[in-house]
């Protein structure tokens, strides 16, 4: 098993142009690289210390739905009340939305994340169906009822920052892999 933080640094591209598929098998299309597939296909990767195939990405499931259930394993974040938020080193940052997981990404340290498709997650940078890197700094708070939330700069909704632990993302992959 690899430490997941050293695994996004060391696989940062995942499939081209946006879509994954399996070299042996390739599934039509391929699969889209979205934030949740890019976290999960990492947590395999370091689980398992080998690429997945389509059939194990296929047992995986919905990546969305995979997320969303880790949830319950995580540590709701809060706005810090000086400096920036503060992250364990191959967590897994959910950000979420009326119960629903919107997207994820992996503290790569402390203090900075790694992820696909983040643009407008943070205030600068970031792209979509590619790899961007962001400190905790460009995390947009908000200020009263949404002081512990914070914003997406496109469209005006309000999320909750959840991190889950390395062992409960790779085990869980682990799991539906195996199951």
């Amino acid at each position: 098993m690899n430490p997941l933080a050293q695994t996004v640094r060391n696989n940062t591209a995942i499939g081209m142009n946006g879509r994954w598929n399996d070299p042996v098998y390739p599934a039509p299309g391929g699969i889209a690289t979205s934030c949740h597939f890019a976290t999960l296909y990492w947590a395999f990767l370091a689980e398992f210390t080998r690429h997945p195939t389509l059939d194990e990405i296929l047992k995986i499931g919905n990546a969305e739905v995979v997320m969303t259930g880790l949830v319950q394993h995580g540590t709701r974040k809060r706005r810090p009340t000086g400096g920036n938020l503060a992250l364990t080193p191959g967590a897994v940052l959910v950000f979420v939305e009326q119960k629903q997981a919107r997207h994820s990404c992996v503290a790569l340290d402390g203090q900075n994340v790694g992820g696909y498709n983040q643009a407008s997650w943070y205030s600068a940078g970031g792209g979509d169906h590619t790899y961007s890197t962001h400190p905790t700094s460009q995390l947009q708070w908000g200020t009263g009822g949404n002081q512990d939330k914070v914003r997406r700069t496109l469209g005006a909704m309000w999320y909750e920052l959840y991190e889950v632990p390395e062992t409960w993302v790779k085990a869980t992959v682990r799991s539906k892999v195996q199951g």
